[in-house]
């Protein structure tokens, strides 16, 4: 399979769509990083600690599928492993916490904040973004993401700890999270002004499946707020954020804290999240990964990518198809291609707060069917 030709720069695209221009299709990103070195023949132990494979890798993704976004992404353990952190690597699969940082409250008093010139992978990461900038800045947008304070914390501590401490020691929470949060804000901070590279929230586990919706806004949302307010002011505009499993229940909350965008997991409905705050944020997602992506037909990818270019193509404040979240490991280079090109056709033309054109094409077909 061939990918389809476009006529627009990465960088061209987003200008022209955020200003409410037409462009010749609707944005696209991938989320893929430390899961599709394989693809390549790399394994993903050696693609961690190398930035010549990590700006391999990054070119490869750009030629062969042409998405809007570039750049590697932190994961969920790249910080919490330059603050103490031990991880297990492997060279088939992504990293994993093998010990806590921090096993006692008390230790968190006077412990070092994050210096992205020496903790972790970081140093390493920073040189990769160094040559992406170099070899394509002109064209594209370099940016990342990472774990938001939230899921750092709990990195930090251990997830079980963390969770079982909100009701046994929520002063301790309290504790980490703010901990946690000054360095997402100091890592964040730090990147921006020496790259100039934005980076996207991941809270994979303030979903309804995790956290309850008090414990949502006892101890998540006062730290994601101050993290969001901060680095709307270093970005000049609000950042983005994902997040996993079922949100729908404290989607408000979450638009409340002052969000540009929003990427939500594919068991959340694009069409709900659309009529109740499409006004007040942009909207990223939310092709199934797993089912659709990494199992499913070529055929499937393209009904999933038209299930969410008619949900959510004429969001009012934008829309950008991406995965509902990582790219899995073993997804095959021609279901990428496949959602790249159903992305192209379906969001044919698109302007923002309009159905692109390529979904009123696809409606005309369908109804001169007999």
């Amino acid at each position: 399979m061939k990918l389809l030709k476009t006529e627009m720069t990465p960088k061209e695209r987003l200008l022209s769509y955020s200003k409410g221009e037409e462009v010749d299709r609707i944005p696209i990103v991938l989320i893929a990083g430390e899961t599709i070195p394989l693809l390549y023949g790399i394994s993903i132990s050696d693609y961690y600690f190398s930035a010549d494979l990590m700006v391999r890798v990054e070119s490869k993704i750009a030629e062969d599928f042409q998405a809007d976004n570039m750049g590697m992404g932190l994961g969920l353990r790249t910080l919490v492993e330059a603050l103490g952190t031990k991880l297990k690597y492997s060279d088939n699969n992504v990293s994993y916490i093998l010990e806590p940082a921090v096993r006692d409250y008390s230790e968190l008093e006077g412990r070092r904040f994050i210096d992205i010139e020496k903790d972790g992978r970081i140093p390493i990461m920073i040189e990769a973004f160094k040559r992406l900038l170099d070899l394509f800045g002109e064209k594209r947008t370099i940016g990342t993401g990472s774990a938001g304070p939230f899921t750092i914390a709990a990195g930090l501590i251990g997830t079980e700890k963390f969770l079982k401490d909100m009701r046994k020691n929520p002063d301790g929470i309290h504790q980490v999270m703010k901990y946690s949060t000054e360095n997402y804000i100091k890592f964040a901070t730090d990147i921006y002004n020496n790259l100039k590279i934005k980076s996207m929230i991941s809270e994979p586990m303030i979903c309804r499946n995790i956290l309850s919706p008090s414990n949502f806004k006892n101890f998540a949302a006062p730290y994601l707020k101050r993290a969001i307010e901060h680095m709307t002011k270093v970005y000049g505009g609000p950042p983005g954020i994902h997040a996993c499993g079922v949100t729908h229940d404290r989607w408000e909350e979450i638009i409340n804290l002052g969000i540009g965008s929003f990427s939500v997991d594919n068991c959340e409905s694009l069409l709900e999240l659309k009529k109740q705050h499409g006004e007040d944020i942009a909207i990223v997602g939310n092709v199934a990964p797993v089912d659709v992506l990494k199992n499913g037909t070529v055929t499937d990818v393209e009904e999933d990518v038209l299930r969410c270019i008619s949900q959510a193509g004429d969001n009012p404040c934008g829309y950008t198809l991406c995965p509902g979240c990582t790219i899995p490991i073993g997804t095959s280079k021609e279901n990428i291609i496949a959602f790249m090109n159903a992305g192209a056709v379906y969001g044919k033309e698109a302007r923002k707060g309009k159905m692109p054109k390529g979904i009123e094409a696809y409606i005309d077909r369908e109804s001169d069917k007999p």
